[in-house]
């Protein structure tokens, strides 16, 4: 299987881990870095989406790099980001906060791969879409990457790059169990990136350290922050370590959202529900879960000021 680089074998147990998330820096080097533990929050979204294993790999890889890259956002800051691709793989969208909320989805959830061809599921070049937000929702920043590595985090890491023009390494690591109520045994990540006084050269080769063994061995497994850190900088004395809220899956869907979504349809088609008196339904992506709207709740939504 393809993402035999970043899968590893389950434990067969219950005991986990708890999810955590870190952010640090290395002070003498002048890099920061997160770290994040994301099992549980993997598993609760995996299960919503009923992923196949191919999906289930994906998606959790994906929701480690958007948790880690949240947790280097000022106080009450999230990102969106949104990968869609030309292959059989088609969106991934997560939604994560420096608060350790994230929620995400996966479409297709049964990629059903047949064969063993990154082309065939990622396709042709892709795209990748970040946006920043702060606590009352308004948009602090966005922008669009192509993206050709095929790979979720790898494609993270090249949008901080060339977007954000913020030097990054990125890798994340998932491995299941034969349970389908706790598929995934560990998913956690490791980001690094470059701060305006740091050696690129230096960075560079702690970046390829990531992708050797004696690094990605450790990630495989049950490990602690500060010994990811001596694999990558030995003499890592100098570590500062932060430790910010657990990721947890939250959905942020409510009534009122469901709403806003209602006022955007096009006179037309709000017409049309009004002459069939039809109630309208929505549901929401990341959590499933089914909202109605009579048509009376619907004319007062297009009524309310904005």
């Amino acid at each position: 299987m393809f993402f035999v680089a970043n899968f590893f074998g389950g434990y067969g147990t219950t005991e986990r881990m708890n999810d955590l998330l870190i952010k640090g820096h290395f002070k003498k080097l002048d890099i920061a870095f997160s770290y994040a533990v994301t099992t549980k929050a993997a598993n609760e979204i995996v299960r919503l989406h009923d992923c196949d294993p191919a999906a289930a790999h994906l998606l959790g890889r994906a929701v480690t790099g958007a948790l880690l890259s949240a947790a280097v956002l000022p106080e009450g800051q999230r990102i969106n980001v949104c990968w869609q691709y030309k292959g059989i793989l088609r969106t991934i969208l997560v939604d994560a906060g420096q608060d350790g909320t994230v929620r995400g989805f996966i479409s297709p959830s049964q990629l059903n791969l047949k064969e063993n061809n990154p082309d065939t599921l990622y396709g042709d070049i892709g795209d990748l879409r970040v946006v920043t937000s702060n606590a009352d929702g308004k948009i602090l920043n966005s922008g669009t990457a192509p993206i050709s590595l095929q790979d979720v985090a790898k494609d993270l890491a090249y949008y901080h790059c060339i977007s954000d023009q913020v030097e990054t390494g990125l890798n994340a690591m998932i491995g299941f169990n034969a349970d389908p109520a706790n598929p995934v045994s560990l998913c956690q990540g490791w980001m690094i990136q470059a701060l305006p006084e740091t050696d690129l050269e230096s960075f560079d080769i702690i970046r390829r350290q990531m992708e050797e063994p004696a690094f990605r061995e450790q990630l495989a497994r049950e490990t602690d922050c500060k010994t990811l850190a001596r694999t990558l900088v030995p003499d890592s004395a100098d570590l500062h370590i932060e430790t910010c809220p657990a990721p947890q899956f939250v959905c942020r869907c409510n009534r009122e959202k469901m709403e806003a979504v209602v006022r955007i349809l096009p006179i037309p088609e709000r017409m049309e529900l009004v002459q069939k008196k039809e109630s309208v339904k929505i549901n929401c992506q990341f959590c499933n879960r089914h909202y109605e709207l009579s048509i009376d709740e619907c004319i007062a939504a297009w009524n309310r000021k904005n």
